[in-house]
């Protein structure tokens, strides 16, 4: 049985996101008899890269967690997320160090 979480604290206009996070969504299979209503699912990197603007402990553990999946390529993360950092609006400086203290954990678990 899979549960689907709805997160509203979410808002891909106050998070890093990489432009291109639309190519990358997940869409479920709509079984409602709505017409009118999709359900699309941010991919796992997305979902990382977002969760460097808040960073919270939640945050910090739940990119750990996306990171040790099997199909995530730790070099693709850190490629987006910069990329990401490039162009976000707000405090560049406190996001890419976020993404440095991510990258040097990864990096120290892998070792």
């Amino acid at each position: 049985m899979q549960i689907l979480e709805l997160d509203t604290s979410f808002n891909t206009t106050l998070a890093p996101l990489h432009e291109d996070y639309e190519d990358r969504v997940i869409r479920l299979m709509n079984q409602s008899s709505v017409s009118n209503v999709e359900v699309y699912v941010a991919s796992a990197l997305d979902v990382a890269i977002s969760k460097l603007g808040r960073f919270g402990d939640r945050d910090q553990n739940d990119i750990q967690t996306l990171l040790k999946l099997p199909y995530i390529d730790i070099d693709e993360f850190e490629r987006l997320a910069r990329e990401a950092i490039s162009y976000y609006v707000g405090d560049e400086m406190r996001i890419s160090g976020n993404l440095k203290v991510m990258l040097d954990d990864y990096h120290q678990r892998q070792g």
